[in-house]
């Protein structure tokens, strides 16, 4: 029996799923991760039920959520290879908690807080980009402006943004099509200010936001993130985001249960808040 078994199985699987129009690029990383396990403590085995959980459930310091997800993947492995082997044991759908369940409580920001987050955003030093502040600023309005993902913010190049039409061209992403977004007047004006801003000190860049805004605004996207990081502390900050009805979680601040830049899609307005 071969002793990469496991690995030959996971490639045909993949394969054959891409070939639907699949592309499986993090199943596929967890499929060949579940394989090498497989053929390095059960070589030449088929998947069964025991085998599937010691794998997902080994590492400790994975959250449920990712173990769910791990044996998501392994469901969908075995229902293939069972037609193959009838060996396979096909995982229990349901044994364990749905993912969506174990997502975090969406933060729903109010008009206060995002007037805040806009104005402390101007504090922030400028340790990446001189553009630092200002594009923080930028990118946090234009998500409250349109709901769009920050994903999507960070992409529009220049010949997205139309002033004349004052629309926004979005790429297909996700499960999301081409789209396109009307803005407001007064977010036409804030992204013509940027971009001028923008290419003074990067002329040959062709994204609406620098090039570097895609580090910072990952930073904000990450739950355990904040975008103050580099602004001073300042008691009077905390006890205005007191006010907001947030609360310290070490240091800087961020609103408890916040999932980060992410939660200002569940809410937003229209026009530029400040």
């Amino acid at each position: 029996m071969s002793t990469d078994h496991m690995q030959q199985l996971v490639a045909r699987y993949l394969a054959h799923r891409r070939q639907l129009g699949y592309e499986l690029v993090s199943s596929g990383i967890l499929l060949r991760s579940f394989a090498r396990f497989a053929d390095r403590v059960a070589p030449g085995l088929p998947l069964t039920t025991e085998l599937g959980y010691r794998w997902a459930l080994a590492a400790a310091r994975l959250s449920p959520r990712y173990r769910i997800a791990r044996l998501g993947v392994l469901r969908g492995l075995a229902r293939y290879e069972v037609l193959f082997d009838p060996r396979t044991e096909v995982m229990p759908k349901g044994q364990f908690a749905s993912g969506a369940r174990l997502r975090p409580t969406p933060h729903i920001y109010t008009i206060a807080q995002v007037r805040w987050l806009m104005r402390d955003a101007k504090l922030l030093e400028p340790s990446w980009s001189p553009l630092r502040a200002l594009t923080m600023r930028t990118v946090i309005g234009l998500l409250w402006c349109t709901g769009l993902r920050i994903g999507e913010a960070v992409r529009i190049l220049d010949r997205d943004f139309d002033v004349r039409a004052a629309t926004l061209r979005i790429a297909p992403r996700k499960f999301s099509p081409e789209r396109i977004i009307p803005i407001h007047p007064t977010v036409v004006r804030a992204l013509q200010h940027y971009q001028g801003e923008r290419l003074t000190l990067y002329p040959h860049s062709q994204h609406l936001s620098s090039a570097t805004a895609a580090r910072a605004v990952s930073a904000f996207a990450r739950p355990s993130s904040s975008i103050f990081d580099g602004l001073p502390r300042r008691s009077d900050r905390r006890a205005a985001w007191r006010r907001c009805g947030c609360t310290i979680s070490g240091t800087p601040l961020r609103p408890t249960g916040s999932r980060g830049g992410a939660d200002s899609r569940r809410r937003f307005r229209i026009t530029w808040s400040c």
